[in-house]
């Protein structure tokens, strides 16, 4: 038993009989027994789960976070990277604990069968990661397949980044992450359950495969939440009815476990997305009593005397595809417009009637500098009418499907209807762009969780036909303090809906719902719309927007290209590093923007000399 805080009675005050030592002695060895049969239970479905997997998936497999789950109590966790132990032992009796409980006239130890201490839901924090396969998915089939039997539930993501690999850097590159769950097993219940899915998703455990090297998925607890008093296995000790919950302050070391894990204050990799989930709250290492943005700021100066690393690494944020692709942020990427509507405000009519030539154009923007093509059909600029669901399908699947035809680009599918969502990424699409949100369909973001694809969530207030009368922000305290609440509000809905925020893009929504000044305002704080968004990846989209032309005094969208590039420009200057302002523009002149672009990033990272 860990005495911590309280209730600190001196051994020499309860010292047993030898007839009593001996009689718990005995009772322990049986509960060992008994416990650990009951312990290899925990994980038994994990197996069939995963073999059955395979008949559920569309795009990156259907629904494979289920529900986000939220709760205020703060909890995290840990375990040795790479020791690749299936079944440790089974947990310990903590005899000193039961000695105790039994003098004091209390209950039996926790594993009696008279008498059991329910474990509650606590919090920990787990690493994840993978160089093999289809990287994404083998972490997405792990976190489902994990939370399968119910004893575990995701409560947040951090970002993904993709790293370089450390310790032994001559294989693949790794797609790293983090996430907080909440648990009703112990640690080294946990630690089971993780290694039963990590062999189901393909890991070798046999312990003949390279330490630190390749693995198609990594799961490690990295913190976990411990008691006041507790067992050597990091649960409850069966004492006093306070024996309270203290975030991120279990410290356990066992043949198979230590908690806090040893190496994660010398990785980048870890350390970045665990900064990503400390939003709000402070995580503080039990052992060194340091946040994790202060680790990983003296990680990265090089004065943490713990790093075996002699530079930090050059992690670079990523977004998740359909078939094993990633959208890398290692530069700001322009996504170019293809709308193949009769009556959008620019570009109206010129490939409504022909999917070769919308396919074309495609082509075009694509050899231009695109990484993304956003594909619509239905017009959204102020005073537009709704178009029917069938209308919207027949204007946009034929375009997705002949560019699919000749192009493996990503495609966007700019749409506020779930049903075109769905149809449109089983046709090739591979992001659903929603200017509303996820507002007007209620379906929409139960539809995205299931596809397992990422989400575009734009600002926006009413609809086409009123959002214009809606440009108040009195109340909000302008803006820039309003568009960050509300979208924040639909970011944290598309969480709970099962849409994990690696998975999430946000739009301040320029030109919907805002005046010349509140687009103006926006422009001007991109910078402070991050930090207060979790820093997740923000799309922007003035081109050739209205207020551009009165600026400008242009009335023909198409002479507003350089007005464009201009509050292109503007959205780039960021406090951040070059790889975690992740920025998408959303324009018509593909080639324009992207020429501006790389000449002004060229400037503003280039070495001094």
């Amino acid at each position: 038993m860990k005495r911590k805080h309280r209730h600190a009675n001196s051994w020499n005050t309860l010292k047993p009989s030898l007839i009593i030592v001996s009689a718990m002695l005995s009772i322990a060895r049986t509960l060992v027994y008994a416990d650990a049969r009951r312990a290899s239970s925990v994980v038994s479905s994990a197996s069939s789960q995963s073999t059955s997997s395979s008949h559920h998936r569309r795009a990156l497999d259907a629904r494979p976070f289920g529900m986000m789950h939220h709760s205020s109590n703060k909890f995290y966790h840990s375990i040795h990277r790479g020791r690749g132990l299936y079944n440790p032992p089974a947990k310990q009796v903590s005899i000193t604990t039961s000695l105790m409980m039994q003098l004091r006239g209390g209950g039996t130890a926790r594993n009696s069968t008279t008498q059991q201490t329910k474990q509650p839901w606590r919090r920990a924090y787990l690493a994840v990661g993978s160089n093999m396969g289809n990287q994404y998915q083998n972490i997405a089939t792990a976190l489902s397949l994990l939370q399968a039997d119910g004893a575990v539930r995701l409560i947040r993501t951090s970002h993904l980044r993709m790293t370089a690999p450390m310790y032994i850097t001559d294989q693949p590159a790794f797609l790293n992450g983090a996430v907080e769950i909440e648990t009703l097993l112990t640690p080294l219940e946990l630690l089971r359950s993780i290694k039963k899915v990590e062999s189901g998703v393909g890991r070798d455990l046999s312990g003949n495969t390279q330490r630190f090297g390749p693995r198609p998925v990594d799961l490690d607890i990295l913190l976990f939440d411990g008691y006041d008093i507790e067992n050597e296995d990091g649960s409850a000790a069966d004492t006093l009815d306070d024996n309270n919950v203290n975030p991120s302050s279990l410290v356990m070391q066992t043949d198979a476990l230590e908690i806090p894990h040893p190496r994660m204050a010398e990785r980048e990799f870890v350390l970045s997305p665990m900064c990503d989930l400390e939003r709000g709250t402070e995580i503080i290492h039990p052992v060194l009593n340091k946040t994790m943005t202060k680790l990983l700021t003296l990680l990265v100066r090089g004065t943490n005397k713990n790093t075996t690393k002699d530079e930090p690494e050059q992690a670079m944020r990523v977004l998740p595809l359909p078939r094993g692709r990633m959208l890398i942020f290692n530069e700001t990427i322009v996504m170019g417009i293809l709308n193949v509507t009769p009556d959008s405000f620019s570009d109206g009519g010129k490939y409504s009637d022909s999917a070769e030539a919308a396919a074309i154009q495609a082509l075009q923007m694509e050899k231009d500098g695109a990484r993304i093509i956003d594909v619509g059909g239905e017009s959204t600029r102020p005073g537009a009418e709704e178009v029917g669901v069938e209308e919207e399908l027949r204007r946009v699947l034929p375009v997705i499907t002949r560019i699919r035809e000749e192009s493996d680009i990503p495609i966007s599918i700019d749409t506020r209807h779930s049903e075109v969502a769905q149809a449109a990424i089983e046709a090739g699409a591979d992001i659903v762009n929603d200017v509303s949100g996820g507002m007007h369909d209620a379906a929409m973001l139960q539809c995205v969780a299931s596809l397992g694809v990422p989400i575009i969530l734009m600002h926006m207030r009413g609809n086409p036909k009123t959002m214009q009368s809606l440009t108040n922000y009195t109340a909000s305290d302008g803006v820039v303090s309003g568009v960050i609440s509300e979208l924040s509000e639909r970011s944290a809905a598309a969480e709970a809906a099962g849409i994990p925020q690696w998975l999430q893009v946000l739009d301040p929504g320029i030109g919907f719902a805002k005046n010349i000044e509140d687009n103006l305002s926006l422009l001007k704080e991109v910078d402070t719309l991050r930090q207060l968004c979790n820093n997740l990846p923000f799309l922007f989209g003035p081109s050739r927007k209205g207020f551009i032309g009165k600026l400008l005094g242009e009335t023909n969208a198409e002479d507003r290209d350089f007005g464009t590039i201009a509050a292109c420009l503007a959205t780039l200057r960021s406090s951040v590093g070059k790889y975690d302002a992740c920025n998408i523009l959303r324009v018509h002149n593909v080639k324009a923007v992207k020429q501006a672009v790389l000449v002004y990033e060229a400037i503003v990272y280039a070495e001094k000399k």
